[in-house]
C-alpha cells in the first residue's frame, strides 16, 4: 500500500471523508534529507528566523510550534526567502546559537510574539508557497502525543492538542487527522513502512518541544514504550546502524536499553531535551577544525604523563544547554590554565554544526589546549561487543567519516569486559583516521588500571583512576596519589595514564585541584597528543 493509500484509509476511518478531504488532501511533502556521507536528515538552511521564546508559550503550544519548525525546515526554498522558526531559551546556550547564526552566517532574526502569530504567518503565507494549515488533533500526556508527532512528518500537518483546537479552527485552520487514543503500536502497524528507517526518535510523550522539530522534519518515528518487547521490535526493524536519537527508560540503568540497541545493531544518539535541531541541522559545514594540537612530546626518563577527559562527550543536549556557559565545564575559570580533554558527538557535524564550530573556536590553544575526542562509543552510545560485526564495521566506516569531517581522532569506547579483544578494536583502528581508543569498563571506569592493548599498531588505552564523588578511591587525594606514583618508563604503558572525571560530579575546578598538586615528573597532556606519545615511544 502506497503512503498516499494509507493516509486515505486513515481519514476515512477518522470520520474525515464527510468533511470534504480526500487521501489526495493528505499527500506527504517532501521530506528532509540526508547530507550525502550522513545518517542523519538536514533541515533547510533559512535566510530568516522568526524567534519565539519559549516561556511565551504554553506546554501544547510548544508542540504546536516545534512541529511547525519541522515543517519549515524540512520544504526546498525555490528561490527568495526561507523562512523557519527558532525557540529561544534564555540563560542556556540557545541563545548563544541564535546569536551565532545571526553574526557568522548572516541568517535574519525577527521577534515572533507567540504561537499565533506564527500559525497566521505561515497559514496565510506559508512556506515556499505551500500553506501550513491542518492539524491532527492529540490528548496531552498520553502516546497520542506522539503519534501526532510522527503524523505530522507523514502529512504536512501541524499536532494540535484538544483544548487547542478550537482556537486552531478560529485561525482558518482544519482538522486533518484525530488520532487521541491511538499509541506507537498503531503507528508501527499502519505506517512503518512510510517512515524512515535510518533514524527513529525515543522520546517521553509528555516531553513537550523537545526534539520534535527533528522529528517532524525527518519524517521519523517517534515512539517510547519503557523497555518492553515492542521497544525490542522497533530497534529490531531500524536499518543497520540506524541511530535512535532520544534516550530510554534509564531506571534501572541506561545499559538496559542500550543493550538491547547495540544487539540490533542500533546506536544512541543522547538528546532527548534538544530543542531547535531543524533550523540548526539547516547549516551544513563538510569540514571543521579543532584549534591546532600541541606537539607530542618527546619523553624524558623519569616522566609520566597524564590526560585528563571528562565524560558524557556523547551528550548532544548537553552540548546544546548550559555545557558552554557552567563554570563546572566549558565556561569554567580555570579553562585555558590546564590542558583538558572533551568528549563531542561526531552526529553534531550534521545535527548542529555551527554549535561544534562554535566549540572549536572558542577552545583555548595557547600554552594550555582544550583537545577533543568523539564520544563513547563512536558515532553513538554503544557497547561495541554486542554489535553484530557487520554493522560495526558499518559503524566505524561512518564514523571515521564523521571523524575527518569533525577533525577527531580519538574515540572513547564503552564496553564490558572487552579490553582484551583486540579484533573487537581492529574494527575501528583499521580507519585511518582514527588514531587510538580510550577503553572505560561499564562499571567502574577505572577497572582496567592503565593497561594497555594493541591493534593495528594503534593503542587501545584504559583509565587507570578517575575522578568520581563518592567512590572509593576517586577522590582529589586519592588520584593524585596515584598519578604521583605511577611508573616513570616512557616506554611502558605505566609511564601513561588516562584519568577520567564525571561530569556530574566533578568539575574542571577538582580537576585543576589534581593537576596543582602533582610531583614535577608528572606532565599533563591533551588525550589526543597522549594517544601519539603511546603509540610513537610505547614497546609493543
Amino acid at each position: 500500500m502506497s503512503r498516499r493509500q494509507a493516509l486515505g484509509g486513515l481519514a476515512a476511518a477518522a470520520g474525515l471523508g464527510a468533511a470534504g478531504w480526500t487521501a489526495a488532501d493528505l499527500a506527504m511533502p517532501r521530506a528532509a534529507s540526508a547530507a550525502p556521507t550522513s545518517l542523519f536528515p538536514k533541515g533547510v538552511r533559512p535566510t530568516r528566523l522568526h524567534v519565539v521564546a519559549e516561556s511565551a508559550l504554553s506546554r501544547p503550544e510548544r508542540i504546536l510550534v516545534a512541529t511547525l519548525q519541522g515543517q519549515l525546515a524540512r520544504r526546498r526554498p525555490t528561490g527568495g526567502e526561507v523562512p523557519g522558526i527558532y525557540v529561544d531559551v534564555p540563560g542556556v546556550g540557545y541563545e548563544v546559537w541564535l546569536a551565532d547564526l545571526a553574526d557568522r552566517y548572516g541568517i535574519d532574526l525577527v521577534e515572533a510574539a507567540g504561537a499565533w502569530d506564527l500559525v497566521d504567518l505561515f497559514r496565510q503565507n506559508g512556506a515556499h508557497g505551500e500553506p501550513v494549515d491542518s492539524f491532527v488533533v492529540y490528548r496531552q500526556n498520553e502516546p497520542s502525543a506522539n503519534v501526532a508527532t510522527t503524523l505530522a512528518g507523514l502529512t504536512g500537518a501541524v499536532a494540535v492538542e484538544e483544548t487547542l483546537e478550537p482556537v486552531a479552527l478560529q485561525h482558518g485552520m482544519r482538522r486533518l487527522l484525530d488520532v487521541r487514543g491511538r499509541d506507537d503500536r498503531w503507528v508501527m502497524e499502519n505506517y512503518w513502512d512510510d517512515l524512515r528507517h535510518g533514524v527513529a526518535i525515543e522520546q517521553k510523550p509528555d516531553f513537550d518541544n523537545r526534539l520534535r522539530d527533528y522529528a517532524t522534519m525527518a519524517g521519523a518515528f517517534m515512539f517510547f514504550d519503557g523497555n518492553s518487547d515492542f521497544r525490542t521490535q522497533v530497534v529490531g526493524a531500524l536499518d543497520p546502524d540506524a541511530a535512535v536519537v532520544g534516550w530510554g527508560d534509564a531506571a534501572q540503568g541506561e545499559n538496559a536499553f542500550v543493550s538491547v540497541s547495540s544487539r540490533a545493531g542500533v546506536r544512541t544518539i543522547p538528546a532527548d531535551h534538544a530543542r531547535n535541531l531543524a533550523p540548526l541541522s539547516g547549516i551544513t559545514l563538510n569540514r571543521v577544525r579543532q584549534q591546532p594540537a600541541a606537539h607530542p612530546p618527546r619523553p624524558e626518563a623519569g616522566t609520566h604523563h597524564v590526560a585528563f577527559l571528562i565524560t558524557d562527550g556523547d551528550n548532544v543536549q548537553w552540548m546544546l544547554g548550559d555545557f558552554q556557559s557552567s563554570a563546572n565545564w566549558f565556561g569554567a575559570p580555570q579553562r585555558g590554565s590546564l590542558d583538558l580533554g572533551w568528549g563531542v558527538s561526531p552526529a553534531l557535524i550534521d545535527l548542529a554544526p555551527s554549535v561544534l564550530r562554535w566549540y572549536y573556536d572558542n577552545a583555548a590553544h595557547g600554552a594550555y589546549r582544550d583537545r577533543f575526542v568523539a564520544g563513547p562509543s563512536g558515532g553513538g552510545y554503544l557497547y561495541p561487543s554486542m554489535y553484530p560485526r557487520a554493522e560495526l564495521d558499518l559503524h566505524t566506516e561512518r564514523l571515521a567519516d564523521s571523524m575527518r569531517r569533525s577533525d577527531l581522532g580519538v574515540a572513547q569506547i564503552i564496553d564490558f569486559d572487552s579490553l582484551d579483544d583486540t579484533d573487537l578494536w581492529a574494527t575501528y583502528l583499521k580507519r585511518r583516521q582514527i588514531e587510538g581508543l580510550i577503553y572505560l569498563e561499564y562499571s567502574r571506569y577505572d577497572a582496567g588500571r592503565g593497561r594497555i592493548v594493541w591493534a593495528n599498531d594503534k593503542p587501545v588505552i584504559s583509565a587507570r583512576t578517575m575522578l568520581w564523588e563518592g567512590l572509593s578511591g576517586a577522590d582529589e587525594a586519592s588520584v593524585t596519589a596515584t598519578l604521583n606514583d605511577a611508573g616513570r618508563d616512557p616506554s611502558s604503558a605505566d609511564g601513561y595514564s588516562v584519568v577520567v572525571w564525571h561530569a556530574w560530579s566533578k568539575t574542571v575546578a577538582n580537576v585543576k585541584a589534581v593537576v596543582d598538586n602533582l610531583a614535577p615528573h608528572v606532565k599533563v597532556v591533551t588525550p589526543d597528543v597522549l594517544v601519539r606519545t603511546v603509540a610513537k615511544n610505547v614497546t609493543r
